[in-house]
């Protein structure tokens, strides 16, 4: 009799289940589900972008950029070539390429001119068809993903000077009030100096990204050596502008 119970035991264990019908395992993987502890709730990030980057944005915040190429021949600007002002002839000095251009987007986004000037000189040495391997265009090596994130409709528009310094002014002013704590107008030697303008100058090349996550001037070979040329020309442009 007992071998008969155990036998009987044994058939209904093997039998398929009706349809609908859950396992032991699967009962238990269920119940277990239940009793888990809820999701921890998400917290608020600490600080806000001003505006939600979009994917391809995202990827620019870590990217640091390489040095611009250039076409066979391109004209690129020498600023060391500027005749002092002291010169008996100064209409045989070079002129500042674009200078007109750069002093309106500065002056419409509180822009120090000296610092726009330097930022084009590091970045295409003035060359409107400068590019580089990773996809940047123009005098001040914008990314389209950037320049669309900043309200650009039409890419192809980028290698047009006007619209590449429009768009290249109002990525560094975004920057410059992300990062730095100093007016972004008429900025002082000193006041290049202080970490915080020279983050702002860093996420232009490595991205804002990368700034925040070392929260100081990435420990990039290139990023420092562009924070620091950009530097020298700033100081450069700010004596030669006055």
């Amino acid at each position: 009799m007992k071998a008969l119970c155990l036998l009987s035991f044994a058939l209904l264990a093997a039998a398929p289940l009706p349809a609908g019908a859950q396992s032991f395992s699967q009962l238990s993987e269920s119940m277990s589900a239940d009793l888990a502890a809820p999701p921890a709730p998400q917290l608020a990030p600490v600080r806000e972008a001003a505006a939600a980057p979009e994917d391809s944005q995202r990827d620019v915040d870590f990217l640091v950029k390489p040095e611009a190429s250039h076409e066979p021949g391109a004209e690129l600007f020498n600023p060391w070539r500027l005749a002092e002002k002291s010169a008996p002839d100064m209409s045989k000095a070079p002129q500042i390429p674009f200078l007109e251009l750069a002093r309106a987007e500065a002056a419409a986004n509180g822009m120090d001119l000296a610092l726009v000037l330097a930022v084009i000189q590091k970045e295409s040495s003035f060359d409107p068809k400068a590019r580089s391997s990773v996809g940047a265009v123009g005098l001040m090596q914008l990314m389209p993903a950037t320049a669309k994130w900043l309200g650009m409709k039409k890419k192809e528009q980028l290698t047009t000077p006007a619209v590449n310094i429009k768009y290249g002014v109002k990525y560094l002013k975004y920057l410059w009030d992300e990062f730095a704590d100093a007016p972004s107008a008429d900025i002082p030697p000193e006041g290049m100096n202080k970490k915080t303008a020279q983050m702002a100058i860093a996420a232009y090349n490595a991205g804002q990204g990368n700034v925040r996550k070392y929260n100081d001037v990435p420990p990039f070979k290139e990023t420092r050596s562009y924070v620091k040329k950009v530097t020298e020309y700033f100081n450069y442009f700010s004596g030669v502008l006055k």
